[in-house]
């Protein structure tokens, strides 16, 4: 239960603060009344884990003001009570905004967060995982997931080499590719333009690569070589002339010739293990890349990391499952998937690899504001295996929108009279997010059907 300390001062009447105040209690009465016939009621939830997983728009940046006033942290706690665990995403740099919720949440609540994540892609943002400590348990399990080599997500646009150091391209004599091209662009300042994507512009034939000195010709480990009759240390290659190419030749480049667009994830995946019950569960949690709905390469980078994601998480349960069959832990992933629709090949590439989307929550239309998008989702890997007495037994699933009940549409004079609805539908997801709370309900007690085979079992002897 929320502490709603804040509320008790009143102030003087036809102030701003006590206005506030007012409208704060009046919203909070509403958001209760509607949780409370939101979330299934014919469950006993000593018996029941519920896990919820949301998208707060820019947790901790001023933009619009940022959370300026308790109210919109207030509606969130009221929000997140509902669950013993939620996954957050898109939680800045400045945590204060995230701490002052987690004080009004009360001294049960606990988290566990992984630093920012650098670079452009990432965005300044960190994973946080928020749980009841009288519902779940922390297992002292946690870390950021990353990929071997050979399993990394490479650009969608391919590596690309810088031409710099004495690295140069030659065009044949008398080519010119200055021109015209479609690209992004924005306005940088004085009438600068600059280009807001990568341009790509095709090669002519007869363009090749001037390599600067260090250059060296790679054999990759594996080649067949002979080892020469006495020589000790040392082998004997073929390598052809004129044109060198096959796949066990590379060019290795001195200094930091590759630009090493993505190595990795734009934003790490945070793996947590807790227990509720009879449930162990290592929950990931995700924000996955987004670029661009529109263009089919930075779209086919976001499908990338979800495949290079279900493969990486799926390896290990299947590790960990073939090394203690009777494991009975579960494994789930969660969070901003970025997933245009549940007939998207975004959604495809999330259930590979053993992970399955419960028809529970494919059932959503979207988990946006207009709920139009399948950005979040929540997967188990191989949810019918049998592990023991534990199950993935779903005892419900949704989305709540809140903004039914609160910073609702006719409130818009309220708040911001002199916006616009479509400002003011903008302005309002800064104060409580553009992605509504997603949940699924477990049943987290198997007592009954543990006894029941004790109650089988044959003596002995």
């Amino acid at each position: 239960m929320p502490f709603y300390s804040r509320l008790r001062k009143s102030f003087r009447a036809g102030s701003a603060e006590e206005a506030t105040r007012k409208r704060t209690i009046a919203g909070l009465r509403r958001l209760r009344e509607a949780l409370a016939g939101h979330f299934p009621k014919d469950t006993d939830r000593i018996a029941t884990l519920r896990i919820g997983t949301w998208n707060i728009r820019e947790f901790g940046n001023t933009k619009y003001g940022g959370r300026d006033t308790y109210e919109p942290l207030y509606y969130m706690a009221e929000i997140l009570s509902n669950f013993d665990i939620a996954a957050i995403q898109e939680v800045r740099d400045n945590m204060r905004e995230f701490l002052d919720l987690r004080q009004i949440l009360g001294p049960d609540w606990d988290y566990i967060a992984t630093d920012v994540t650098d670079g452009g892609a990432g965005n300044g943002e960190r994973m946080v995982f928020l749980f009841n400590r009288n519902r779940v348990r922390f297992r002292h399990i946690a870390g950021e997931l990353t990929l071997p080599d050979g399993k990394k997500v490479l650009a969608s646009f391919g590596e690309r080499i810088k031409l710099q150091n004495g690295l140069a391209l030659q065009l044949p004599e008398a080519a010119d590719l200055s021109g015209i091209y479609d690209a992004r662009s924005l306005t940088a300042g004085s009438g600068t333009i600059r280009l807001d994507e990568d341009l790509e512009i095709p090669l002519p034939e007869g363009a090749v690569l001037s390599l600067p000195v260090g250059s060296a010709l790679a054999l990759t480990k594996g080649t067949e070589v002979t080892r020469p009759p006495g020589s000790k240390g040392k082998v004997g290659v073929q390598v052809p002339q004129g044109s060198v190419s096959g796949e066990n030749f590379r060019l290795r480049f001195p200094g930091e010739a590759m630009d090493q667009s993505f190595k990795q994830f734009a934003r790490t995946p945070f793996i947590v293990s807790f227990q509720s019950g009879w449930i162990k569960i290592d929950l990931a949690t995700v924000h996955i890349y987004f670029g661009d709905n529109e263009n089919e390469k930075l779209l086919a980078q976001r499908k990338h990391e979800i495949i290079r994601l279900t493969e990486a998480l799926g390896n290990r349960a299947a590790k960990e499952i073939k090394a203690d069959p009777d494991n009975p832990v579960l494994t789930a992933v969660l969070g901003d998937f970025n997933i245009i629709s549940a007939e998207h090949e975004t959604m495809e590439a999330l259930q590979a690899n053993g992970f399955e989307v419960p028809p529970q929550i494919r059932e959503i239309p979207g988990s946006n504001v207009e709920k139009t998008k399948a950005y979040d989702q929540i997967a188990f890997w191989e949810p019918k295996r049998k592990r023991g007495h534990v199950q993935v037994d779903i005892r419900g699933a949704g989305v709540f929108d809140y903004f039914e009940h609160v910073y609702r549409l006719d409130e818009r004079d309220t708040y911001q009279p002199q916006r616009s609805e479509g400002s003011y539908r903008t302005w309002r997801t800064y104060k409580m997010s553009d992605h509504l709370p997603m949940w699924i309900e477990l049943t987290s007690d198997f007592s009954d059907a543990y006894i029941d085979a004790c109650d089988k079992t044959e003596p002995s002897g």
